[in-house]
C-alpha cells in the first residue's frame, strides 16, 4: 500500500481556508485506497477522519519583531516542523500554496530525502495573479513575487505532479516552470486534473434549520416576496464583497442578502451598505458553524459569488450540492464548475453586468429552483471527494511507476515517524 504524507500549508492563526478542508476531505477519501498520514498547520479539526495525523508545530523565525506586523504580513513567515518528517514516505502531497515560503521548505526536504511529491493547485490562481487582483504598487508586486510566487513556482519545478483542480491550471503551471512533456536531457512529470469533491447532504430537518436560522432574524421563505442571495468567504479583496454591494445600487427590486464569513477589522461594512433603499436587507452573520452554512444555503434562492481570482472554490460545490444556483465570476476554474443549466457566469469586477444577472434570474423563480436541481445532480454525478481519490490514486500511481522516481524513492527510504493518535494535534477554531 502506498504511503503518502499529506502536507497541508496554510498560516496557522486562521480559523478556516478552502484549501484546508479540500486537503482534509481528499485525504480522508484516499485512506480507503492508500495509508495517509496528514501533517496540517492548522492542527487537527474536530473530527480528525480515519487518517493518521502527525502533531505538527509551527512557528515564526526567532530574532524579529513579529507582534508588531498585521497578520497578512506575518503569514508569509510561519514555518512548521513539516520538512522534518517527509522522510520515508513513498510520496509526499502538497495541498495550499500559502505560506508558500514554508511550501518550498517541504518541497526542497522531499527532493533532499529523494521522496517524490505531487501539488494540488489549490489557490494558484490567486498566486499567479495577486499582483493584480490586490491593486499592488510597483514594490508590492516585487515584494509578492519574491515571497509568494517564485517559491511556489521553485516547488512547482520539482513536483513529480501537478494535480490541478482544474484545466485553467495548466497554463499556470507550466508558465511557473513545470514541464509535463519530454524536454531533452528534464524529467517531465504527469499533469491531470483530480478535482475538488464534495459530500452531498442529507435532507434536512425544517424544525431544526429554523432553531439555526434564528439568530440572523430572516423572514418566513415566500416564493413572491424579496429573492434572498448567499454570499460566503473570507472578506478578502480577490473574493469581489464590495463588487456585490456595489451592484446592489444597481437595482431596481427588494432583496435579502446573507453575507456570511468571519468579519474584517479593516473593512467599513456599514459604509459599504450606506444609502441603499430600505427594501435592500444585508444581513452580515460573522462566523458561522457548518450547520449554520447549510441552513442559510438552504434558505437563499441564488449563490452570488462575485470572485475576482480563484482555482476551484470549494463553497460554489457546496452551494450546489444544497440545490443553489450559482452566479459567478468567469474567472480560473469556475467554469468548469458551473455549466448553463446550474448557474450563469458574469465578467469579474462589473458590478453593472452583476445586477443585470441578477435582475434577469429574479424574474423567473421557477427557472431558479430548476436550476438549483441541476445544480445539486451535476455535483453528485461529477465532483465526488470519492471520485476525486480515485484519479489521485491513480495520479500517485503513475507517478511511482516511473522509472527515474523509483530509483529516488529507494535512494531516499528511511523509517516513517510513527503518526500520532488521531486527534492528537491542537484543534483550530471552527466555523466560517
Amino acid at each position: 500500500m502506498i504511503r503518502v504524507l499529506s502536507a497541508i500549508v496554510v498560516p496557522p492563526h486562521m480559523s478556516v481556508s478552502g484549501g484546508a478542508r479540500a486537503g482534509e476531505a481528499l485525504s480522508a477519501a484516499l485512506c480507503t485506497h492508500c495509508r495517509v498520514d496528514v501533517a496540517s498547520m492548522m492542527g487537527s479539526p474536530e473530527d480528525p477522519g480515519p487518517c493518521g495525523r502527525l502533531p505538527v508545530r509551527t512557528y515564526l523565525p526567532p530574532g524579529l519583531p513579529w507582534s508588531r506586523l498585521p497578520n497578512r504580513y506575518r503569514s508569509l513567515f510561519y514555518r512548521s516542523d513539516i520538512p522534518g518528517r517527509v522522510a520515508g514516505y513513498d510520496l509526499v502531497h502538497l495541498h495550499n500554496p500559502m505560506p508558500a515560503l514554508e511550501m518550498a521548505r517541504i518541497a526542497r526536504a522531499a527532493r533532499a530525502a529523494g521522496v517524490p511529491y505531487v501539488i494540488s493547485t489549490h489557490g494558484f490562481n490567486e498566486v499567479a495573479n495577486g499582483g493584480s487582483i490586490y491593486g499592488f504598487g510597483p514594490v508590492r508586486r516585487a515584494v509578492w513575487r519574491g515571497l509568494v510566487y517564485a517559491p511556489v513556482a521553485a516547488a512547482v519545478r520539482g513536483a513529480a505532479g501537478i494535480l490541478a483542480l482544474s484545466p485553467a491550471d495548466f497554463d499556470i503551471v507550466r508558465a511557473m516552470g513545470f514541464r509535463d512533456r519530454p524536454v531533452e536531457g528534464q524529467m517531465s512529470g504527469l499533469m491531470e486534473v483530480v478535482p475538488n469533491g464534495v459530500a452531498i447532504p442529507e435532507p434536512a430537518d425544517p424544525a431544526e434549520d429554523a432553531a439555526l436560522l434564528a439568530r440572523f432574524a430572516l423572514p418566513e421563505p415566500d416564493p413572491d416576496g424579496p429573492l434572498t442571495l448567499m454570499f460566503l468567504a473570507n472578506h478578502t479583496p480577490n473574493k469581489g464583497l464590495p463588487v456585490l454591494l456595489r451592484s446592489l445600487h444597481a437595482l431596481r427590486r427588494p432583496i435579502h442578502l446573507v453575507v456570511g464569513g468571519e468579519k474584517r477589522a479593516e473593512i467599513d461594512y456599514a459604509g459599504l451598505v450606506e444609502g441603499l433603499p430600505a427594501d435592500q436587507r444585508v444581513v452580515v452573520t460573522g462566523r458561522l458553524s457548518d450547520a449554520e452554512v447549510g441552513a442559510l444555503m438552504r434558505r437563499a434562492d441564488l449563490f452570488v459569488f462575485p470572485t475576482l481570482a480563484d482555482t476551484l472554490p470549494l463553497v460554489v460545490f457546496e452551494a450546489m450540492a444544497q440545490g443553489l444556483p450559482v452566479l459567478a465570476s468567469a474567472v480560473g476554474g469556475i467554469p468548469y464548475q458551473i455549466d448553463p443549466r446550474c448557474g450563469q457566469l458574469v465578467p469579474p469586477n462589473e458590478p453593472a453586468a452583476l445586477a443585470a444577472a441578477i435582475e434577469r434570474l429574479a424574474q423567473d423563480r421557477a427557472r431558479l429552483r430548476e436550476m438549483g436541481r441541476h445544480a445539486r445532480a451535476r455535483v453528485a454525478e461529477s465532483f465526488t471527494w470519492a471520485a476525486a481519490a480515485s484519479k489521485a490514486h491513480g495520479a500517485y500511481r503513475r507517478v511511482l511507476a516511473a522509472p527515474d522516481r523509483a530509483a529516488e524513492r529507494t535512494a531516499g527510504h528511511r523509517k516513517i515517524p510513527a503518526a500520532a493518535p488521531l486527534g492528537s494535534a491542537r484543534p483550530p477554531a471552527t466555523g466560517r
